[in-house]
């Protein structure tokens, strides 16, 4: 499930209240029937007056409201509740849905736009008091309807059945969308904004995490005279060569690893056993491109530094082992492969 964006992010919100509407409305017309069972004919004209009140609600998730539909939801249940405690009494399990009710208005509060917890706090407040109001309440006075004993044990299992189902399935959406942030924050924080390559943090990540170092070599290459570009034509000229070459680099080390390191150097890891062969075949690939930015035709070359592997050698110093061959190759002449 996506997430993160505006769109996506209302998909989810979506998604959850339709869901939960749904349950809410099958749960509303089975509790239809016992009432009609137990002749408890003040909860069924409440029940039918909630059973109206959520195919209303589908209306406003329909409609994207989803802080009206929240809040009227929340205060149907309130009723709901009290009601049918007042009613059946404490030991029918009614009161069990006030706990459901604290995680939704987290949920709700953390989907909301302000995401303030202090109409939250409110919320548990309320149904703290509320909850306790019906256990001293029904201490001392006696169901409006008095039900039979299966039917009272089978609403207090079946409510903690539910209550429990509740919190575990909007806790369970809470922690897939919290989950999916911090994946997506990981990812755009190891991604190149300009050129879409992996950064330095991806390299390091990659370092890390790839265990056959040892038939590898690193390639470090930046675009020869690159400031002249940028002080002749500008940063967006200069921008617009970048991620070209980028385009590029991803295209020839699709089948290995490539990053923007920094300015306009990148790195690519490639195969220690055809590492000359791709090296050479990408400046050479550069080399015969024409970049073409507002009217302007720009021909440039890279430079390419590349060592391999060694045992137990940090990222650094492998990263500079390249730096000092590209820069062989930049005061003899440029625009080669030095291996």
């Amino acid at each position: 499930m996506s997430f993160l964006n505006s769109s996506n992010k209302y998909k989810t919100i979506s998604f959850t209240c339709l869901v939960a509407n749904i349950a809410y409305l099958i749960l509303r017309s089975i509790y239809l029937v016992f009432f009609i069972i137990a002749k408890a004919y003040a909860l069924i004209w409440i029940d039918v007056a909630s059973i109206l009140i959520y195919i209303a609600c589908l209306f406003l998730i329909h409609r994207k409201k989803y802080y009206p539909y929240a809040l009227l939801c929340g205060n149907e249940f309130f009723v709901f509740i009290i009601t049918t405690t007042l009613m059946l009494g404490f030991n029918s399990g009614f009161h069990f849905y006030l706990i459901g009710l604290c995680i939704v208005s987290f949920f709700t509060s953390y989907f909301s736009k302000g995401r303030s917890t202090k109409g939250s706090i409110v919320w548990v407040t309320l149904s703290l008091a509320i909850y306790l109001t019906l256990f001293f309440v029904t201490r001392f006075n006696q169901p409006l309807y008095a039900i039979p004993s299966w039917m009272e044990m089978m609403f207090f299992a079946a409510h903690a059945v539910i209550v429990f189902s509740f919190v575990a399935f909007y806790l369970t959406i809470f922690v897939r969308y919290a989950v999916f942030l911090e994946n997506r924050i990981l990812n755009e924080s190891r991604t190149d904004e300009l050129t879409q390559l992996a950064n330095r943090y991806g390299l390091y990540d990659y370092f890390n995490q790839e265990s056959n170092k040892q038939s590898k070599v690193l390639a470090l290459f930046d675009i020869d005279d690159f400031k002249l570009i940028n002080d002749e034509f500008g940063h967006a000229t200069g921008d617009y060569i970048l991620k070209k070459v980028a385009e590029l680099a991803a295209d020839i080390f699709a089948d290995h690893f490539v990053c923007r390191y920094g300015g306009e150097e990148f790195v690519a890891v490639v195969d220690k056993n055809n590492d000359f062969e791709i090296l050479e075949k990408f400046r050479v690939m550069i080399e015969e491109a024409t970049f073409e930015y507002e009217g302007n035709q720009h021909r440039i070359t890279i430079t390419i530094g590349a060592a391999a592997y060694q045992k137990e050698i940090a990222l650094e110093k492998w990263v500079s082992l390249a730096d000092e061959r590209m820069y062989l190759g930049k005061n003899s002449g440029k625009n080669k492969v030095v291996i």
